[in-house]
């Protein structure tokens, strides 16, 4: 037996597995939140994680398949590397050249990425408005991908901010390529170009680790006077659930919001693939917030 919200479930011969593969992974709260959905859906399903070094994800995920596993979450460092293993891929997948989610099918690995759907459902909750926006995004790495491919699909004009503007350049060239859409630049972090951008612009998003654990005291090149109450800040991070960008932008009266509706939702967006079920997002976030409390 295990435990969920303090309720027994007995886990027997018919019982299926879920995952999620990470390298490392034990800071995880995917199986507390994933469980609790699955136990408040009454499904004979449990989830939990594995670390998985980089040189052992193929045989990590054949060995998931052959066991008749009905999917499994990536996360770091696997998203990119499976995209190429996988048998197929869906539109957003192929266009962000990552997955964080497989789906076994038969014989079959479907490889979706829900990343896009998480950060985009918290803003829709929002009633953010987003076609017609300038939105600037810090950071060029996996999870700005998924970002300003959102931002740009959902009708917003982006501005990349990156240490290295050269691969701010690359991922902008990328998302234009990905999306059909001209209206994404790319600027240097600290220069007179990104102060601009940031104070246009009604919508903020971190996707870098700055301000993370344990780097609390870290700011993503922004400046506080660059904030203003007309502007959403959406920082990616969860751990601490403010860090100091949303200390200071709650400051400057924008409206904020962390990283974890981003998890939760991209995680439930898992679920509708793997099982077709409508998961209980409430549950899910509660779970995950007391997850994050007693790490």
């Amino acid at each position: 037996m295990y435990k969920v919200d303090s309720v027994s479930v007995t886990i027997s011969a018919r019982t299926r597995a879920l995952c999620v593969l990470g390298y490392p992974v034990e800071h995880s709260v995917s199986p507390e939140m994933q469980n609790a959905a699955l136990q408040g859906a009454r499904l004979p399903y449990v989830y939990t994680a594995y670390s998985v070094p980089p040189d052992r994800l193929e045989p990590a995920l054949m060995g998931l398949q052959a066991l008749g596993f009905a999917g499994a979450n990536l996360t770091i460092p696997h998203k990119e590397p499976a995209a190429k293993l996988v048998d197929e891929v869906s539109e957003e997948a192929r266009a962000l050249g990552a997955i964080n989610t497989v789906r076994f099918r038969d014989d079959v690995m479907e490889g979706h990425n829900t990343d896009v759907h998480g950060f985009l459902e918290p803003l829709r909750g929002l009633k953010t408005v987003i076609q017609g926006a300038q939105a600037t995004v810090v950071g060029a790495g996996g999870a700005a991908r998924a970002v300003v491919y959102g931002l740009l699909r959902s009708g917003a004009s982006v501005t990349i901010i990156n240490r290295t503007e050269q691969r701010a350049r690359t991922l902008a060239e990328h998302m234009m390529r990905a999306t059909g859409r001209s209206a994404v630049a790319a600027v240097a972090v600290g220069s007179d170009r990104a102060e601009a951008a940031v104070r246009e612009s009604s919508i903020l998003v971190n996707a870098t680790s700055a301000g993370m654990h344990p780097r609390e005291d870290e700011l993503p090149g922004i400046e506080p006077e660059w904030l203003h109450s007309g502007m959403l800040v959406y920082d990616l991070i969860y751990r601490p659930r403010q860090t100091k960008l949303l200390a200071l932008a709650e400051r400057a009266g924008c409206q904020t919001l962390n990283g974890l509706p981003m998890l939760v939702h991209q995680g439930a967006q898992s679920l509708r693939l793997w099982l077709g079920i409508e998961p209980d997002v409430e549950r899910m976030a509660e779970a995950a917030r007391r997850a994050l409390e007693d790490s």
